[in-house]
């Protein structure tokens, strides 16, 4: 089933529009990868240095998404402010997550959270979240509420169309890997003693410098992806509304279950767009365990 198939069936028609148009600027993202990866004078809201390809793809996605009508702004990582549109819906996007990856190939993505409300407000106001993944295969993983489903690029001829791959995608029961972000030393001690836990059972490593690389790691095998409170970043480096929201969305209807160590993630109400919190998600039975360390060690 092609996705334009499958959005006309399942999804209402705002909504639909904008994810075709995401998928396709996110086509026109991962063939400009080669020609984008220059590193500029210049950094993002959050101090981080920005590379051509990061405002690039910033560009292209928040282009093609005002174009649907359908959004009233867009707010990115890669901007202070967000871009305003005629619609209703607001889009908080990473239009680029591990672009430090480019030089080393490994995977990039792109995450996108589909609100029913103003920036910034919890993810309890998310209508549907979706991600790309530019590896092997250029993906398309989404949820509108009823499960989640994942999409594959197929080029046939001169054409480029997206075809069902995985539908009703759940995390299997056995967790098998886990990957945690950020230096052991700095991570506080009920993080560093349950990931001792971890290799104890038998989980294996699994961390590609990419949250959609090592979420989809998860979402496979079944364990944990976690970009962790730090003590020398005590609310973590994960930004609420462009990815630890949409992605713990994301991995509720895959059967998970997202923490900031003391709550869930859709519960957090972020101060300000680039607001951001610690991160522990996937198999529900080891974030819940986590959690109740992270909690018990207040």
């Amino acid at each position: 089933m092609k996705l334009d198939e499958f959005l006309r069936l399942n999804v209402r028609d705002d909504l639909a529009r904008l994810t075709t148009a995401i998928s396709q600027a996110g086509l026109t993202v991962w063939e400009n990868i080669p020609l984008q990866s220059g590193v500029l004078t210049a950094v993002n809201p959050s101090g981080e240095t920005q590379k051509a390809i990061d405002v690039y793809s910033n560009d292209e996605f928040t282009e093609a998404i005002l174009a649907t009508g359908t959004v009233a702004e867009v707010a990115s990582e890669e901007t202070a402010e967000p871009a305003t549109g005629k619609g209703s819906l607001s889009v908080g996007m990473d239009p680029l997550d591990g672009s430090s990856n480019v030089e080393t190939n490994n995977p990039l993505g792109s995450i996108f959270g589909v609100y029913s409300r103003k920036l910034p407000c919890s993810g309890r106001n998310l209508l549907g979240a979706l991600y790309l993944t530019y590896g092997s295969m250029v993906t398309l993983t989404l949820s509108f509420g009823k499960g989640v489903h994942r999409f594959v690029a197929l080029r046939q001829g001169p054409e480029t169309s997206f075809e069902l791959m995985g539908i009703d995608l759940k995390i299997p029961e056995r967790p098998e890997v886990y990957g945690v972000g950020g230096s052991r030393k700095d991570w506080i001690p009920p993080v560093r003693g349950f990931v001792d836990s971890l290799e104890e059972r038998g989980l294996r490593t699994r961390y590609c410098g990419t949250f959609v690389g090592d979420y989809n790691q998860v979402l496979a095998r079944g364990g944990m992806f976690a970009y962790p409170q730090l003590t020398s970043k005590p609310r973590g480096k994960l930004r609420v509304l462009y990815e630890t929201a949409p992605m713990a969305f994301i991995n509720e209807q895959a059967g998970g279950y997202a923490s900031d160590g003391r709550r869930n993630i859709l519960d957090i109400e972020p101060d300000a767009l680039s607001g951001t919190s610690p991160a522990y998600m996937g198999s529900a039975s080891l974030v819940r365990e986590l959690e109740a360390l992270v909690s018990k060690a207040d």
